[in-house]
Parts: C-alpha cells; sequence; structure tokens
C-alpha cells in the first residue's frame, strides 16, 4: 500500500493504520480459515508417511534382525554337523588304517612263517642228501678198500675172529 502524504498530514493517520489492521485481520482470517487447514494436512499426510515409512523399516529391520539370528543358528548348525561327519570319517579312517595295518602284519606274518617252514624243508632236504653222499662215499671207500686190500688169508682171519666174538657174546 500507497501512502499519502497529504493523507497523513491531514489526520488520515488513525485511519490508515486501522485500515491496515482491517487487512491484516482479514488476512490472517483467510490464513487461518483456509490456508493453514490444508497446510495442516499436507503435513499432517506428510506426517504419516514418514511415519509409515519409519514404522515399515523398523518391522524390515526387525524381520531382518529374525533372519540373521536364524541364518547364524543354521551356519552354526551347519558347522556343528561338519565337526560332526568330519569326526566320524576320522574315526572311519583310524578304523581302516589299523584294520590294514592289521591284516598286513598277519600276512607278513604268516609270509614270514612260511618261509621258515620252507627254509626248514630245505634245510633237511639238503642234510639228507649229505647223509645220503656220505653214505654213498663211504660205501665206496669201503668198497674200494675191500677190493683192494682183502684177499683170502684176511677174509679167514676177519670171519674167525667175528666168530669168536660171537661166541664170547653168547656166553655172557
Amino acid at each position: 500500500m500507497i501512502v499519502d502524504p497529504v493523507m497523513l498530514a491531514a489526520g488520515g493517520a488513525g485511519k490508515m493504520f486501522i485500515l491496515q489492521l482491517l487487512g491484516f485481520a482479514v488476512v490472517v482470517i483467510v490464513l487461518v480459515k483456509l490456508a493453514f487447514p490444508a497446510l495442516g494436512k499436507i503435513l499432517g499426510g506428510r506426517t504419516k508417511g514418514i511415519e509409515e515409512t519409519f514404522h515399515k523399516i523398523d518391522q524390515d529391520t526387525q524381520e531382518t534382525a529374525k533372519r540373521l539370528e536364524e541364518m547364524k543358528v543354521r551356519l552354526a548348525q551347519a558347522g556343528e554337523e561338519s565337526k560332526k561327519r568330519l569326526q566320524a570319517i576320522l574315526d572311519d579312517a583310524a578304523r581302516t588304517r589299523t584294520q590294514l595295518l592289521a591284516d598286513a602284519h598277519s600276512q607278513v606274518q604268516g609270509a614270514a612263517d612260511k618261509a621258515k617252514r620252507e627254509i626248514a624243508i630245505e634245510r633237511d632236504k639238503a642234510v639228507l642228501e649229505l647223509r645220503h653222499e656220505a653214505t654213498d662215499l663211504t660205501m665206496r671207500a669201503a668198497d674200494h678198500l675191500v677190493q683192494t686190500t682183502m684177499n683170502d688169508a684176511l677174509q679167514e682171519k676177519l670171519v674167525t675172529k667175528y666168530l669168536n666174538e660171537l661166541d664170547g657174546v653168547k656166553k655172557t
């Protein structure tokens, strides 16, 4: 509003003030009746939307925390189950190792016993063969000795001596 200086000087200052006061009151009434309720609705809707968003975020956070906790529990269970399976596999491997070592030991022991028996048999065969060979050599030597050194007189003397020894044995 433009203030006229002439009106001001003529005592219109009081009228002007009242006029401005009335204009201000009209603006306040219009704002209170029309603008503030509309702004209140807009701000209320916006506030409600923000509250709903925060509520949804809280729910999502709680749900995510639940899922995370469930996943942690499942992960711990899977870890425990993996440990149990690993321990079972290790125990089975230890049993298998022990069994294989026992089997190998018994096979080695059996092979050693068989080898000892075969060695004893071979040694006995060798001893028998040596005895047979020694007997054969002794017989040949005796036959050769008898052939070369025996004559009729010596044979008669040996037979007589043998017979005398037999007579001495019968008398006692």
